[in-house]
């Protein structure tokens, strides 16, 4: 019970009026603040620091939430404790609580971006006229009361900052220039209306307190900012790995089509669809001829620019609905949804001129081997395949650069 003697011997309330009262108060905002300090040291040591057994750097996202929500505590807080000091606490509560439904009600009729501009800015403007109508009408009676009314204007201008942050970085120094002039602004008519009139000590420095308040706002928010860049920082690099794992997943590495195993699964759905809606779908399996040589001659990076470059020839000619993947080595695989043996046939040729007439890195002339084949009542994903398989076996046995139909 140290420090509550100490307070209570160098309490300067006891002349104020409601001495008692404002000491009370004062003891349990002492008493929350030790127990705020602890509790934060708490959070620091479990989620900062790495020896820590719970680190980790999600923990940062963690933390920032916690702000937030320590944030909407503090604010009721503080109106609550506004009331005490108040001359018209009931008129200032029933404000409060329309204040309340109105963001309810905007957010009931769709109005979201008008119900969030509320919620942002309500409570500081809330907190600013009641102030100044206390200050206009004389009602103030204590310095305490109006320094716990400009650290609620503090707190308040805090939240769109948070809000507006989160939602768009380029809104944050135009949403933060205004909370500083709101900021500024209230403590220009306070001194107009003789707030600095509740402190005995005439040599205050009425522009120097003001500035000391300005920087108290930009101090907090800035320290909001750097935890706010730091956690969507970290929570942009996790989605952007996530999303070149689900790649890596589902597409060839070299070549960025579909790989075996995707193909595999969307043959399989394929032939389901076609047993239930008895729709034609067609396969074309796709052999570079005398790939072998290439590698042999020019290397296997060669080799590699040589089926990039055929990936993207093929690829940009099939159509939406159709799905092409690399199938293994050399070879390729098209899934031709709606579409017969006769259209599939047509198009293998289509694609057999199309890569003979295109010139490729390090060789002049590429020709490819097809093997055509449809979907038949009965057939698996098996038998589906290997009847292409089939006509590519063909096809390269029968001279190469060609196209074969398997029935």
């Amino acid at each position: 019970m140290e420090w509550r003697d100490t307070f209570n011997r160098f309490n300067p309330t006891e002349d104020l009026p409601h001495s008692m009262r404002v000491s009370w108060f004062s003891e349990h905002l002492l008493s929350a603040l030790i127990i705020l300090r602890a509790g934060t040291q708490w959070i620091y040591e479990l989620g900062v620091r790495s020896e820590m057994p719970f680190y980790q750097k999600k923990s940062v996202a963690l933390i920032n939430r916690m702000s937030f929500l320590c944030l909407l505590l503090a604010l009721p807080g503080s109106f609550m404790l506004l009331l005490v000091g108040y001359d018209h606490p009931f008129s200032l509560l029933v404000t409060g609580v329309l204040m309340v439904c109105l963001i309810l009600a905007l957010n009931g009729v769709q109005q979201v971006e008008w119900g969030k501009a509320l919620f942002a800015f309500g409570p500081a403007g809330y907190i600013l006229v009641y102030t100044l109508l206390e200050l206009a009408s004389n009602s103030f009676h204590n310095s305490l009361t109006y320094a716990l009314a400009r650290q609620a204007v503090c707190l308040a201008l805090l939240l769109p900052l948070i809000i507006y942050g989160f939602e768009d970085r380029r809104k944050v120094l135009g949403v933060g220039g205004i909370c500083v002039l709101i900021f500024l602004a209230f403590d220009l008519a306070t001194i107009r209306l003789g707030a600095f009139q509740l402190w005995d000590d005439g040599s205050l420095n009425r522009g120097l307190f003001s500035v000391l308040s300005i920087l108290q706002l930009v101090g907090i928010a800035a320290c909001i900012f750097y935890m706010q860049s730091y956690t969507l920082n970290y929570e942009k690099q996790v989605q952007s790995m996530n999303e070149k794992l689900q790649r890596m997943a589902v597409t060839d590495g070299m070549t960025g089509l579909l790989n075996h195993t995707v193909m595999e699964q969307l043959i399989g759905d394929a032939i389901n669809r076609t047993k239930r809606s008895h729709s034609p779908m067609s396969l074309i399996i796709i052999d570079v001829d005398f790939f072998k040589l290439i590698n042999d001659t020019y290397g296997h990076t060669a080799g590699d620019e040589v089926l990039k470059r055929l990936s993207q020839v093929l690829d940009h000619s099939k159509r939406s609905t159709d799905y092409m993947g690399r199938w293994g080595g050399e070879e390729f695989i098209l899934l031709l949804t709606e579409t017969s043996l006769l259209g599939a046939t047509k198009l293998a040729e289509k694609l057999r001129h199309l890569v003979e007439s295109h010139t490729f890195p390090h060789r002049s002339r590429l020709t490819i081997s097809l093997g055509v084949t449809e979907y038949k009542d009965g057939d698996t994903l098996v038998t589906f395949i290997k009847r292409a398989d089939v006509a590519l076996y063909r096809a390269k046995h029968s001279g190469r650069n060609r196209s074969e139909i398997q029935n």
